[in-house]
């Protein structure tokens, strides 16, 4: 008895053995391509309007609110010196949105709806006078002291403003404050509630002449404090900074592509507008085994646009869609509404007696599915706007049967063509021309056993409508948008290709 126990512990460890074995065998390990390319992006003088303006969006449609604290000042009444301690306002105001035009290099900001609050902690005298009377010499110490003054500027009497320049450096892209003013009119600002004075008698009517004083002029009030009011609002903006530097993705119908960008380096050239350069990397995971493949621009320097652009290295197109076409890595499923020529046969009945009589036993209206996909690599030759495709594909044909689908027929068709490529409103076109098709088909087996199909099928002739309506059509498909920072991306409008065949995609907010 322990024998067999022993017996049969052997082969099920034996058994489990072959099975891991075979497990690790045909189960291939997780592996991916990745495509590392150098990329290029142009953005001219004019689009820093739209990039700075994208990002203080938020900046226009919330109120601007700030406290600035002052320095005490002391000022001189009638020989006597006056402290003024704990100056602070708040301004509560709606910054109107940003303008760039021409060979302006600054952007004015004005406020719209000022509101303020001036408080000043207390104006205070302690001094000690001095007065010859008769030839004596009397000294006399004055205290006199008001606190807590809250003034409030009057409706529309008050102005702000500021010019910023866009400071471009690095991965990060935000504005200089070079100046800002405020001002008010005469008269401006009124006193809320009652100021507490003590002291005294009749130094306070002095205090408070003097808090008017500076109040009515606001020059002298404003114009010692400019730095200190341009680093408060420098120190704002820095909220309303562009960060080139993390990872933008780009989303792409193909779950088995990853696509993102990084940008390395952003320069302003000034009237030139802004370059940014970094990485563009495609990473394929339905792959076999490891790959790393590295592209790069070519040395030429960045061409003058009118428009954004994104440049890549001439044989971007060629590696990444080498790549996405490997043998056993894709499968597209075609309605047979959308296959050229296919509709053509599906219409008329006389037509499918003569080449695919098995038809007849369709609606003209069905709609069957194919599932096109190769074993081989697909090969993509050419630069630039031009190419050519050769490829050793199979389709798997699907028959509409009582709400489902099941297998019809199995196609083999080895297929080549030269592609020109064209790019428009954000879609890129792909134009076939001098297409070739062979084409061989066998019925499914399962099909065969369970309807009994006619066998006839004139692959020739079918062959032949496929390839006059191929020649010249011309398949679309919307390019991602290209993420250039937090909050805004850019659309693909044209493809252009350089002197050295490099790709130049031109883009628009």
């Amino acid at each position: 008895m322990p024998d067999m126990m022993r017996k049969r512990s052997s082969m099920m460890t034996t058994k489990l053995s072959a099975t891991l074995l075979t497990f690790l065998i045909t189960v291939p390990a997780l592996s991916k391509t990745v495509v590392e390319s150098e990329f290029e992006l142009k953005l001219p003088r004019q689009f820093q309007q739209s990039l700075i303006e994208e990002k203080w969006k938020t900046l226009t449609t919330r109120e601007f609110s700030a406290n600035w604290q002052f320095p005490d000042q002391r000022v001189v009444s009638q020989a006597i010196p006056v402290d003024i301690k704990g100056i602070a306002i708040d301004i509560k105001t709606r910054l109107e949105k940003p303008s760039l035009s021409g060979s302006q290099s600054a952007l004015e900001l004005s406020s719209k709806g000022l509101a303020a609050q001036l408080k000043i902690a207390e104006v205070v005298v302690d001094h000690v006078v001095e007065r010859n009377v008769g030839g004596i010499i009397g000294r006399f110490r004055v205290q006199a002291q008001c606190k807590d003054i809250v003034l409030n500027m009057k409706s529309g009497e008050g102005q702000f403003a500021m010019k910023v320049t866009p400071n471009v450096g690095g991965t990060q892209a935000g504005a200089n404050v070079d100046t800002v003013s405020l001002s008010w009119n005469p008269g401006a600002w009124v006193v809320a509630g009652n100021v507490q004075c003590s002291g005294a008698e009749g130094f306070s009517d002095i205090l408070m002449n003097e808090v008017t004083k500076i109040t009515n002029d606001s020059a002298s009030f404003v114009e010692p404090q400019k730095e200190l009011i341009k680093s408060y609002v420098q120190k704002y903006l820095e909220g309303a900074t562009f960060d080139f530097s993390g990872i933008r993705k780009l989303v792409l119908a193909r779950p088995d592509i990853e696509v993102s960008m990084r940008v390395h380096d952003f320069k302003d050239l000034g009237t030139e507008g802004l370059l940014a350069k970094g990485t563009l990397e495609v990473i394929f995971t339905r792959v076999a085994e490891d790959s790393h493949k590295v592209l790069k621009l070519d040395k030429e320097a960045a061409a003058t646009a009118s428009s954004a652009s994104l440049r890549l290295p001439k044989d971007f197109i060629n590696v990444v869609l080498g790549e996405a076409y490997k043998g056993n890595t894709w499968m597209h499923q075609i309605s047979s509404n959308r296959l050229p020529g296919f509709s053509t046969i599906m219409g008329s009945r006389f037509v499918q007696f003569f080449i695919w009589p098995e038809l007849m036993n369709y609606s003209k209206s069905a709609k069957f599915l194919f599932d096109l996909y190769s074993d081989k690599d697909v090969q993509i030759t050419g630069t630039g706007l031009q190419y050519s495709v050769k490829a050793s594909m199979y389709a798997r044909m699907q028959a509409p049967k009582s709400g489902a689908y099941i297998p019809f027929m199995n196609f083999s068709l080895p297929f080549t063509s030269k592609v020109t490529l064209k790019l428009d409103g954000g879609k890129v076109q792909a134009k076939f021309v001098n297409p070739t098709l062979g084409m061989t088909g066998m019925y499914d087996s399962t099909y065969v056993s369970r309807y009994s199909p006619s066998r006839r099928f004139k692959s020739s002739t079918i062959r032949d409508r496929i390839i006059d309506s191929l020649w010249g059509q011309t398949v679309s498909m919307t390019l991602p948008e290209i993420p250039v920072a937090e909050g805004l991306s850019l659309q693909v409008q044209k493809m252009l290709t350089t002197d050295s065949s490099d790709l130049v995609l031109q883009l628009t907010p």
